[in-house]
Parts: structure tokens; sequence; C-alpha cells
């Protein structure tokens, strides 16, 4: 908590230029977007150490809120078989083994069991359990259950019974703080993607051979690559090189009108105004939801037309600078999988049915 509150105040402490190019401005942007009625935004580099999950002195017990979940125990002994281990050199062998296991999204007897235990304390499908980290100080693993919040009907409190009676060695279920304040992880970015487009659009055709569809480059825009090389398991040619025969669609999506409902919580309060890069890091990390209003049927919605989405779909906001008060719009550039998109009757609206087959490639910020 105390680095992540530190490397924060190292960012933002000084009052932005007000030049979009610039990182420093794009952050103070993304923590203005962020902001809730609650509590301020935390930015976080997870490539320096910074893993929110990993601080275990500091966590806040289980509530009714729909966060990951660190499950304490005193000993990995009876999972999976396992006997435990008896030193500390060995649990951090056993926890290094199951980290990297977690890493190549390979199975593990012990995860698997783990998994197990918990859908049965969840009352729900082993599917929707998702082991995120497994880290030393006992025995530590970090999980989230999938759409909690509309899957659990009891409350949270009555789960920690029925983990204490799945897992003999608990100690406790807790919840780190920081999950509950909006945070950005700037090891998103990719300064590969960086861009500033001019203020003359261009035009490309990019798609399959013989199936192409016109990209429109979004003019007076500055894009923030996001990571995504070697993220996806069918490698890169969906985005690079660029008019690959592999390219997928290039589109863009409006963040503006995100609610919670969006982030699988419908109970959360959030301010209308700052809840887009909310949504930006969400998808960044979770992939898209389908549109809660379907006028062309369910799925993800975008647009080719890179001035679509400022009819209402990109939020716009206020922020001090060193040249006095500007403001900022934010939406994300996208790629679309070309068999997996749905044309309709608006040449300017696309729907993805399957979340799947559209992916973020770069944070659009414009001075508005």
């Amino acid at each position: 908590m105390k680095e992540a509150t530190e490397f924060t105040e190292s960012i933002l402490h000084n009052l932005p230029s007000g030049e979009i190019s610039e990182k420093a401005t794009a952050c103070h942007i993304l923590k203005k977007l962020f902001e809730n009625r609650n509590s301020s935004c935390l930015f976080f580099d997870s490539t320096h150490g910074g893993n929110l999950h990993d601080a275990s002195g500091h966590l806040t017990e289980i509530d009714s809120e729909d966060r990951p979940f660190v499950l304490k125990l005193n000993s990995s002994e009876g999972l999976g078989d396992n006997i435990g281990q008896k030193t500390d050199h060995g649990v951090i062998r056993f926890v290094q083994t199951l980290s990297k296991t977690l890493e190549q999204e390979q199975s593990h007897p012990v995860i698997e069991d783990i998994r197990e235990r918990l859908s049965k304390a969840h009352e729900i499908d082993k599917k929707y359990i998702c082991v995120k980290v497994v880290f030393a100080g006992t025995f530590n693993v970090v999980y989230t259950v999938e759409d909690l919040a509309s899957r659990v009907v009891n409350s949270l409190s009555k789960v920690v019974q029925k983990l204490k009676h799945q897992f003999k060695q608990f100690l406790s279920a807790k919840i780190h703080p920081l999950l509950f304040r909006p945070t950005f992880d700037i090891s998103f970015f990719d300064k590969q993607g960086n861009r500033t487009f001019s203020s003359s659009p261009e035009t490309h055709q990019v798609g399959p051979s013989g199936n192409t569809k016109t990209y429109t480059s979004p003019a007076g825009w500055t894009r923030y690559g996001l990571k995504v090389l070697d993220k996806y398991k069918d490698g890169n040619n969906w985005l690079h090189p660029f008019q690959h025969s592999g390219n997928w669609y290039r589109a863009f999506h409006g963040t503006g009108r995100a609610e919670a409902v969006d982030f699988g919580n419908d109970k959360q309060l959030f301010d209308q105004q700052y809840t887009s890069v909310d949504a930006v890091a969400s998808i960044f990390e979770n992939g898209f939801r389908p549109a809660r209003t379907t006028a062309y049927g369910p799925g993800v919605y975008c647009s080719p037309n890179p001035k679509f989405p400022e009819n209402g779909y990109v939020a716009v906001v206020e922020l001090e600078t060193q040249k006095g008060k500007k403001k900022f719009a934010c939406m994300l550039q996208v790629a679309v999988n070309p068999i997996g998109v749905k044309f309709t009757a608006d040449k300017d609206i696309w729907v993805v049915p399957n979340p799947q087959d559209i992916r973020p490639y770069g944070v659009l910020i414009k001075e508005a």
C-alpha cells in the first residue's frame, strides 16, 4: 500500500504540462478519469515488483465486494495429496513451481484441488474459479470468482465458514485494500505502440486478402500503445506487422457510458464522469463485456469511424495543467476479428457477438 501510494505521488506530484504526448499528462488524465466518489486512483508498476496481491500484512477482511480474494493457509499440506513443505526454502520452491504453472496456464494437482474446494465453498461451478497468484508467507492463494455479484446469493461472510470446512489449514480469507480503489498498472503501456496522429485522417485497407475493410486513422488523437504483442496464443499477426494479411480490422470503442455493472458489480458506487478509464483497465485485463444496450443484437459494439464514438460515447474530463484548465477525451483503439464481426444497417456501427473477437491495443487521448 505504501509503495503504491509513494509511486502515485511521484507521478502526480507536479501539475501536468498539458501536452498529451507526455506520459505525465496521460497519467493525470487517467487519474482524473479513474476517480470515484469515495477514493482516488493509485498507480503501480508490476514490472518493478508492484504486485497488489503480495502485501499480506495489509489485508482487510472479506465483505460483500466483488474483488479478488487472498486465502491464507498454515501450509499446503493436504492439497492435491501434497504432504506440505517442512522448511521455508521448501515452501518458496514449491510456490515458485506453482507460479510457473499459472504463468504457463498449465494444470497442477494442487491448483486443481484448490479450485475444486473453492468452488464448493462458494457453491459455484469450478470453471468460474480462477487462481491468479500463489505466494509464500505461510501459504497464500489469490483467486477470483467470475461474475461474483450476480452468481453468489449468500453474503461472503458465510463463505468464510465454508472455506474453513474445505481447507483444514485455513487461517483467513481477506481482500487487499488496494483492490477497493481504482488502480492502473502503468506496465500496461508499450511505447512501441505510441503515436500522435496528424490532423488529417489517413485511410488504409486492412484485413485478409479479398476481404479487407477501410481503416481510418484517428486524426488529432494521441495513442498510448498497450502491451499486447505476445499476449495471445494465436501470435501477433492480428495486429503486427501492419497490413499483414492476418491483420484484424481496426475500429474504435468509447467507454464513456460505462457503469458499475460493466465491471461485474452493479452495487458499486462510481462517479459517471470518471468510469471510462476504469473500463479501459478492466477491458485490458479481463476482456470486453457485451453491451447493455443492444439495438443491433447482443455483443460488443464498436465503430470503424473514429469520429462516431465522440457522439456521446467518449467521456470528457477537465484537468488543471500548467497552461490552465483543459478538457481531454479518451477512447480505445481496437482490433476486430474479420470472421467474428457483424455489420449493421448503420455503417458506423459494428457488433462483435463474442468478446474474444475484439482486442484493445491502444488508449487514445486528445484535447477536447
